[in-house]
């Protein structure tokens, strides 16, 4: 590696002295060749280790990742009371307080509602196994096409039996309700005190850097981060509000029961691209199904609510957060698959700005580097 490295200005353009030997420059290309083999190979298993890292601190890291996430967009609401000659510390705890009554107020009104669809799961069960009877033979014949290419060259298997189960729908509840107390008591004091101390945690970071052009490009990124989470949860707010208006004065024009649920769902889910309206226009649809005895009434909400997202879809929402923020579709689909595979249904609904996020920082990374392209 020293005889080619010292070689000056007679090298190759590989690097490699034209007057060596052939055994010599062989042997240097397959030490380069495995230099960069041993390079990939450590870059893929640190990896490989981050994302199992991240997987089994799932339930530790997705509330501090969100609450960095609320406490970026709202520092500079905080850095502008501060200004006013209120306290910071007074200044965190009302704004974590506001928080916390509006998620209150919201899970108030719409648990009702909810608990009444959940209580009638099984009649809602029945309903559907009624209407879709006609398609049975077709799928069982279609189910037993595929059953019967399975078995072919397969033993005979003892017939399975099936055990009954006792029932432990408490403990199932509780153990899904008990970590989300834990994850939603660690969101808001990771909150609170991010809040709290963001402006000393900028001030570290910029003062870790050395050359004085590094600090001016971390406070540039910092900057920009703030700025486009903020322009994009600001405008995905207005925008899912009125969309969740929208639903809501559609389904209650149309008969469906429990309107404000509907349009509470569809102003959530929208914050996940593409799945999210997906995933409201099967619940409207099933909703319907079994709300309104005849096949037009019952599809006739997951149609206009399909008419209504398509034109937020496609005119709004890129009209007015494809000002601040472009994001590439396929980059939003990447992201979205690699953190909902990471940390599941939560991570769907933090991809987008963890996107934004990383995009910000690569832009300010490379802001010196890119080359001036022509056009």
């Amino acid at each position: 590696m020293d005889i080619w490295r010292g070689a000056g200005a007679g090298s190759t353009v590989t690097g490699v002295p034209p007057e060596l030997p052939a055994d010599s420059v062989q042997q240097i290309r397959n030490e380069r060749l495995w230099l960069r083999v041993s390079q990939v190979s450590i870059t893929l298993i640190a990896l490989i280790v981050l994302a199992g890292a991240m997987v089994a601190a799932r339930s530790v890291l997705i509330p501090i990742v969100a609450a960095v996430i609320i406490g970026s967009v709202i520092g500079p609401a905080m850095e502008a009371l501060t200004k006013r000659g209120i306290p910071t510390a007074v200044t965190s705890l009302v704004l974590v307080a506001a928080i916390i009554a509006a998620i209150y107020g919201v899970a108030s009104v719409l648990s009702g509602p909810l608990a009444e669809w959940i209580a009638r799961a099984p009649e809602i069960g029945a309903t559907l196994q009624e209407r879709f009877a006609s398609f049975k033979p077709a799928m069982a014949r279609i189910s037993s096409f595929f059953d019967s290419i399975e078995a072919i060259g397969r033993a005979a298997e003892a017939p399975m039996t099936v055990a009954v189960a006792d029932s432990r729908m408490l403990e199932s509840v509780l153990s899904l309700v008990t970590p989300a107390i834990g994850e939603f008591i660690l969101f808001v004091g990771s909150l609170l005190f991010f809040l709290a101390g963001r402006t000393q945690i900028k001030r570290k970071v910029v003062q870790a850097m050395t050359p004085r052009s590094t600090r001016l490009a971390t406070l540039r990124v910092f900057r920009e981060i703030e700025e486009r989470l903020g322009a994009y949860l600001i405008a995905a707010t207005s925008i899912n509000i009125g969309l969740g208006i929208a639903t809501t004065a559609m389904t209650w024009a149309l008969g469906l029961p429990n309107a404000l649920l509907w349009g509470a769902l569809a102003g959530v889910l929208n914050y996940v691209p593409y799945v999210g309206p997906a995933v409201m226009t099967l619940i409207l649809t099933i909703a319907g199904i079994v709300t309104f005895p005849t096949l037009v009434p019952a599809l006739l909400p997951a149609a206009a609510f399909l008419v209504i997202t398509s034109i937020e879809g496609q005119v709004l929402t890129p009209l007015i957060v494809g000002r601040r923020v472009s994001l590439n579709p396929f980059a939003v689909f990447l992201s979205m698959a690699l953190w909902t595979w990471l940390w599941g249904p939560v991570g769907t609904f933090l991809a987008v700005p963890l996107l934004i996020a990383a995009m910000a920082t690569m832009d300010g990374i490379l802001a010196g580097r890119r080359p001036q392209l022509p056009g």
